[in-house]
């Protein structure tokens, strides 16, 4: 499509989708990689005289002066930034059920959530609207939508992409990544944005390590079925791993960005309590019964985690699971304690997404399958630090050989 024509899909994409906070007008664009390509960008990112909100009310008004590292990095490559994306207020959550800007749709269901809190940049890339776009991820907010929403969702490895520029979340895990329709445009955005190469030959054999224990626990059946038949169908050596050190990462996970978020937001909160959505104010507020030792001590466990992490992949190349547990579900019963254990669906999505956040490792969800009813499954690899190309060669293969098609207009 033009770029005339894109604005058009998204204008009309609107009132079913609603992806996007702030849609530009058309832009002249420069030679490069990625000239001529429309971008959409997570409204987390500052982008120079439009206004950046963070799906909140509190910056509904800002308009950065400079755009920030990654944007300017893109439009360098030639790429026409097309708008600003929905995302969970101030990326603090799961489903992209933002109480000021409306939720975002999922192009499946739009009666299903999106997942978070790059559900905006998922549904376009998923609809077609555009071929890639910007999200960030803290505890998944990128992986979590692109299985959700069936597209492709990158998480480099923590520190490849500056997050100058970005309203942050938890600053010792916010990463920034792509996107994309297709594992081999999420490696053009990448590279794009870095300048560097990641093409990579994949090691023969390739062997992938499943922590089944952790990964298929609580798994819905019609997810692990899919992930292990995409699995089984690579042609590579997969055998079953233990990582006892996994059990807790959810918890572990909370200790950090809770009080990495409070202490960010203090600046508004709670001084401006009224203005931020409920489930925003209430993790703000449970952020306060966290102590400073209880911090420390996740900080320590993150550690531990990520060793344990990174000495499974000296003994396979690569580890792999489901990216979420569950098939996406009306944002209605997200706060409701019904699955197995009583565990929220909120809560779930970032179970099996959060260790490699935790670890700092590079992870994608790449679709591999439908459910019975017709909705995407997403499986998650993960690689070693700085082995990006790796996964982008592994999820590549995934893509050639699984069961999946993508999202068409009927």
């Amino acid at each position: 499509m033009t770029i005339r024509e894109t604005l058009e899909a998204i204008e009309a994409s609107q009132p079913r989708l609603n992806a996007f906070i702030t849609v530009m007008e058309e832009q002249a664009h420069g030679p490069g990689p990625l000239a001529g390509v429309p971008v959409a960008i997570k409204d987390l990112v500052a982008t120079r005289g439009v206004r950046t909100t963070a799906g909140s009310r509190i910056l509904r008004d800002w308009v950065p002066k400079r755009d920030a590292p990654i944007v300017r990095a893109l439009k360098r490559a030639g790429a026409v930034v097309i708008g600003k994306t929905n995302t969970h207020e101030f990326a603090f959550g799961t489903t992209n059920d933002n109480p000021h800007y409306g939720a975002t749709k999922n192009p499946w269901n739009p009666d299903l959530t999106t997942g978070g809190s790059s559900g905006g940049s998922a549904a376009a890339v998923a609809a077609g609207l555009v071929p890639m776009a910007l999200g960030t991820d803290t505890a998944g907010s990128i992986r979590i939508p692109a299985a959700l929403c069936g597209c492709v969702g990158l998480k480099p490895t923590y520190g490849l992409l500056p997050t100058r520029g970005i309203v942050p979340l938890a600053t010792t895990l916010d990463t920034a990544g792509p996107l994309a329709r297709t594992v081999g445009d999420a490696r053009r955005a990448l590279e794009a944005l870095t300048g560097a190469s990641y093409t990579e030959e994949l090691p023969r054999p390739l062997r992938i390590g499943v922590p089944a224990h952790y990964v298929f626990d609580r798994v819905d059946p019609e997810i692990e079925a899919g992930v292990r038949d995409a699995l089984a169908s690579l042609g590579a050596s997969v055998r079953e791993i233990e990582i006892p050190e996994l059990e807790g990462c959810g918890q572990t996970g909370l200790a950090i960005v809770r009080p990495e978020a409070r202490a960010f937001h203090r600046r508004w909160f709670p001084a401006r309590a009224e203005e931020y959505g409920a489930d925003v104010a209430t993790s703000l507020e449970l952020a306060s019964e966290i102590s400073a030792q209880e911090y420390v001590e996740a900080r320590a466990r993150r550690r531990v985690i990520g060793r344990a992490m990174r000495r499974a992949l000296r003994e396979v190349d690569l580890l792999a699971g489901p990216t979420v547990p569950i098939i996406a579900f009306e944002n209605r019963v997200a706060f409701e304690p019904i699955l197995p254990g009583g565990e929220l669906p909120r809560h779930a999505l970032t179970r099996l997404t959060y260790p490699f956040s935790l670890s700092r490792l590079p992870a994608i969800s790449v679709p591999c399958g439908l459910s019975r009813t017709g909705l995407p499954i997403g499986l998650q690899l993960g690689a070693g630090p700085g082995r990006d190309g790796l996964l982008l060669a592994a999820a590549r293969v995934v893509e050639t050989v699984a069961s999946f098609r993508p999202w068409t207009a009927s």
